[in-house]
């Protein structure tokens, strides 16, 4: 899985970056921290946070193009949104002083509505926040509703495996792949129906090519969103022949291996060519 990872430090994934700027692909930079060892939750967000205020702050120095995206449960989601809402409102602040829009996660079921909330209770304050929703979540639909209803930004993706974060109303195989590539292309249609600005995560070339035949008929703000290494081709085709902004995800970090594997036992990271 190292060709998917952008690297282990925060100057690694800057450097990949700054190289996908020059070929006209925003970056979307991804710490992942490892959940292991003796720390408490706190302490565990307070290393977090000093991080991505370093990273804010390297991105801007190094005129870097593109986005963050976080995950709530590094900042002790789990004690309460309200506490990760202290501890995200001035990194998303620092972010938007310097044009970059932050992107939550929610796809883990166990945090995914408090994830929901505290998108909801920061929105009002940082219109271009977005927040990340599965489809393999059977509250995808719900959630999105009430997204849409408040005008905010969603990143859909497949979403994560049965088991370490994922669901098993989304069963592997064949079937399950069918049913979600059909909840997926739902999501997809109420998007391009009821939202202006939006993300569209996935390597599936029936997904892009359905979000493609959408865009012809209904003129929306997305783009799409692709893990770095993986279909590296296909993005340079969306940018140069098709004219649809790409951006490359960066998952960078010492926690970042173990969430591609995760991703990979999903079929999320199948190349496309």
């Amino acid at each position: 899985m190292e060709n998917y990872l952008a690297g282990k430090t925060r100057d690694e994934a800057l450097e990949r970056a700054r190289h996908l700027n020059k070929e006209g692909l925003g970056t979307l930079l991804a710490p992942h921290f490892p959940r292991e060892g003796n720390l408490s939750e706190s302490q565990r967000a307070d290393l977090a946070t000093e991080e991505v205020e370093g990273l804010i702050k390297a991105m801007g120095m190094k005129l870097i193009r593109g986005g963050l995206s976080l995950d709530p449960k590094d900042f002790d989601i789990e004690s309460g949104w309200a506490r990760a809402m202290e501890r995200l409102s001035p990194l998303v602040v620092r972010a938007e002083e310097y044009g970059y829009g932050v992107w939550l996660e929610a796809e883990d079921p166990e945090t995914a509505g408090a994830a929901l909330d505290l998108y909801l209770g920061l929105r009002p304050r940082f219109p271009h926040l977005g927040i990340t929703l599965s489809a393999r979540l059977p509250r995808a639909l719900s959630d999105l509703a009430t997204v849409t209803a408040s005008r905010g930004r969603v990143r859909l993706v497949k979403g994560l495996p049965e088991g370490e974060g994922g669901s098993e109303n989304a069963p592997e195989g064949p079937e399950g792949m069918d049913d979600l590539n059909g909840r997926y292309r739902l999501l997809l249609e109420i998007l391009f129906r009821d939202s202006n600005f939006f993300a569209i995560a996935t390597h599936d070339p029936e997904l892009i090519e359905e979000a493609h035949r959408l865009s012809e008929i209904q003129s929306r703000m997305f783009e799409f969103q692709l893990y770095m290494g993986v279909s590296d081709a296909l993005a340079r085709r969306l940018v140069y022949e098709r004219g649809h902004p790409t951006t490359i995800y960066l998952p960078y970090g010492e926690g970042a291996g173990r969430h591609m594997d995760r991703l990979a036992r999903g079929g999320r990271i199948a190349s496309t060519g």
